[in-house]
């Protein structure tokens, strides 16, 4: 095992070497595309488990190594891995990329439970490696601005709504933790840790129809996490009220503020404001912060430890509710 710590990367013209695991809808829509056009990135490879699935991927985006092996692919030496399979096996492969002293990106959640990512963050601290975890919300320009306006500024406040078309969850721990955990981090980013105090939920012919969480925040103000399943379209929203101020955003591409009986109005997709779905959504925001983590060997604003913090804070919500909000084999 390399665990010997790693020094800052000091050739800066020298491609970062990445390998990619999973190629599943985040990898080919987001992931690829994204860093197939990076300026200092050199893709050695990608793995899946799936044969016919490495197949298509080499050949519709002309990859130079694609296996089922992740020896194979480990034995080309990528510095870093990105992990963008399946929840259930973010663990086991985070620890032998991690045991093999490469530095991992991992898209959320992490894995399956607060403990383990705790267990891969102290690793990587120890070993000295890099351990980010996706959260993309974060580095979203208008997530951004709107924590900027309301810096210095108590919370009072902060009301956080995803919904969608169709049920496909089937408890709600599997919603929160893959889907709702966006929205959960995103209070975590805004206001700082919270005491989970109520959830209701709602179960239609096995499937979650919707769901509330109301969060007691540690310096005050209350938070509420809020998602339907039956709703008339895909939305997402963000409420913040507190010391005179409100500020909304809506889907990524607008933000309101509203002080003093005035509205301002900002938004991506205004004269001037363009940019691509990627960086709107936060993807370029984060892939960018990770590759700055590993040229300067520092640690990740979306690291396993903060990762934890917000997966504890989604099983304490999750806790609140009926038994049944687990899976049985949870």
């Amino acid at each position: 095992m390399r665990n010997k710590k790693k020094l800052p990367v000091e050739n800066t013209f020298a491609p970062i070497k990445i390998a990619i695991l999973g190629a599943g809808e985040i990898a080919q829509k987001v992931y690829l595309p994204l860093l197939l056009t990076w300026p200092t990135v050199e893709i050695v490879g990608l793995y899946s488990r799936s044969k016919e699935t490495v197949d298509h991927i080499a050949m519709r985006w002309q990859l130079p190594f694609t296996t089922t092996s992740l020896d194979d692919l480990l034995e080309r030496r990528p510095q870093a891995v990105f992990i963008l399979t399946a929840t259930p096996s973010h663990y086991e492969l985070a620890m032998r990329a991690l045991e093999a002293g490469l530095d991992v990106y991992v898209e959320k959640p992490a894995t399956r439970s607060s403990v383990e990512t705790l267990q891969l963050a102290g690793m990587a601290h120890t070993a000295g490696l890099i351990f980010m975890v996706g959260f993309n919300r974060r580095f979203a320009p208008l997530y951004l601005q709107a924590k900027e306006i309301f810096a210095g500024r108590h919370i009072q406040l902060c009301i956080l709504e995803k919904h969608r078309t169709s049920p496909f969850h089937t408890s709600l721990f599997n919603n929160y933790l893959d889907d709702t955990i966006h929205q959960i981090d995103l209070l975590r980013f805004f206001c700082g840790n919270g005491i989970a105090l109520h959830t209701s939920y709602e179960m239609r012919s096995g499937k979650l129809t919707g769901a509330l969480s109301l969060v007691s925040l540690t310096g005050g103000g209350m938070g509420v996490v809020a998602t339907s399943l039956l709703a008339g379209s895909w939305q997402e929203r963000l409420s913040l009220h507190g010391d005179g101020l409100s500020a909304e955003v809506s889907a990524f591409r607008e933000l309101r503020v509203k002080y003093q009986e005035r509205e301002e109005v900002y938004g991506l997709d205004r004269p001037g404001r363009w940019m691509s779905d990627w960086e709107e959504r936060g993807f370029v925001g984060e892939v960018r912060h990770f590759f700055d983590c590993i040229s300067e060997r520092k640690s990740p604003l979306t690291d396993g430890v903060e990762s934890a913090r917000t997966q504890e804070l989604m099983e304490a919500m999750v806790r609140c509710a009926k038994a049944e909000s687990y899976p049985a084999n949870e």
